[in-house]
């Protein structure tokens, strides 16, 4: 479903491409009837505007801008006017010449801009492994400070003591878990290697095993979980929903000052084609900017803290839209911020049993 949505973006740039040629064309051969330029002068107006679109635009659309240029000139302005003849030798080579000429430009400038292409996307390459590897780096300092405290320090004989450092260790591990957790999962992603398993899933269950899975990480925020008893059973791949749900419960815990609360609804469509479990906040929303651009890599907003990768929002969207469902952001009139998941709801006869 991404990549179709990917595609699909890709083939409405194009288009555009094609009507800003097909535009400027049609605007060069306008000017050039209202005026009384000779169709010498015209010809070079045309070139130029040809070049001009070899830096904006992609290689077929300047080949089809040259022949559109080519036949404009030839038609309209080249003697005899309205026709595709040419009475003069000069004028066939005049106009040979154009199209050799504005092939030759045409074809070295987009050369270049996709050279320029290349080069941007490398070096925007290069800023995101280093971003990366950056924040990789900041975040084993923190378990690895802790272990190296308890490794000194476990030889106590106070129980207090290492039943303190015992918990140190076991709160490094599970935050080192999540790190490799998340870069494993966003490898997965890109890679296109996910292959959603998906099944008949109970919401209440699903929510249930995130709030264990994020455990001590909500502590001080109280869970308020709101999903009916009718609450409709929908196919999904338990173990993505599992993650995703936890990762949003992690992003609400963050952003909730203790003691603050935390709600998890679900519920159904109007219409009953949707199944949606939502995680609303008590932190200081989401801006109409930030929304935009919260679910790509390595984006956190202002208030977040300043630990973290930044890709937990990201996976979530890649988990849902691997499941042929999305999730979208909204901040809500009391405040905070409300993240939901939806899912297709499918019909079904009976669930099997086990």
């Amino acid at each position: 479903m991404y990549e179709g949505r990917q595609n699909r973006r890709v083939t409405r740039s194009i288009m555009w491409d094609y009507v800003e040629v097909l535009g400027v064309i049609t605007l060069v051969t306008a000017s050039g009837c209202l005026t009384p330029l000779s169709y010498h002068s015209v010809g070079f107006i045309y070139l130029f505007a040809v070049i001009a679109l070899s830096l904006r635009v992609r290689r077929w659309p300047v080949l089809v801008g040259i022949l559109a240029s080519g036949l404009a000139w030839d038609f309209a302005f080249v003697p005899p006017r309205l026709s595709f003849s040419i009475l003069h030798f000069d004028d066939t080579l005049l106009l040979c010449g154009y199209f050799v000429v504005a092939l030759i430009i045409g074809r070295q400038l987009a050369t270049l801009r996709s050279a320029d292409d290349r080069a941007k996307l490398f070096a925007e390459s290069e800023r995101m492994h280093q971003t990366l590897l950056d924040s990789v780096a900041h975040e084993l300092k923190t378990p690895i400070a802790v272990f190296r405290s308890a490794v000194d320090q476990l030889g106590t004989n106070e129980p207090v003591k290492r039943e303190y450092l015992m918990g140190e260790i076991q709160i490094a591990l599970q935050r080192l878990d999540g790190l490799v957790a998340n870069l494993l999962n966003q490898a997965r992603l890109e890679s296109g290697m996910l292959k959603p398993q998906l099944d008949w899933c109970d919401g209440r269950d699903l929510v249930a095993a995130a709030c264990r899975a994020v455990g001590f990480r909500l502590k001080g925020r109280s869970v308020a979980i709101k999903i009916p008893s009718d609450f409709p059973i929908f196919q999904a791949d338990a173990v993505l929903m599992e993650q995703a749900i936890a990762n949003l419960l992690l992003n609400a815990a963050v952003h909730t000052p203790a003691p603050g609360r935390i709600e998890v609804e679900g519920g159904s469509s109007e219409d009953s084609k949707q199944v949606f479990i939502a995680v609303t906040d008590e932190g200081p929303g989401v801006s109409a900017e930030l929304r935009s651009r919260l679910f790509e890599k390595f984006s956190q907003g202002p208030s977040s803290r300043k630990s973290g990768l930044g890709l937990g929002l990201s996976i979530v969207r890649g988990f849902m839209r691997a499941q042929g469902g999305d999730v979208s952001v909204e901040s809500p009139p009391q405040g905070g911020a409300r993240f939901t998941l939806f899912l297709p709801l499918a019909k079904y006869q009976a669930v099997p049993n086990e």
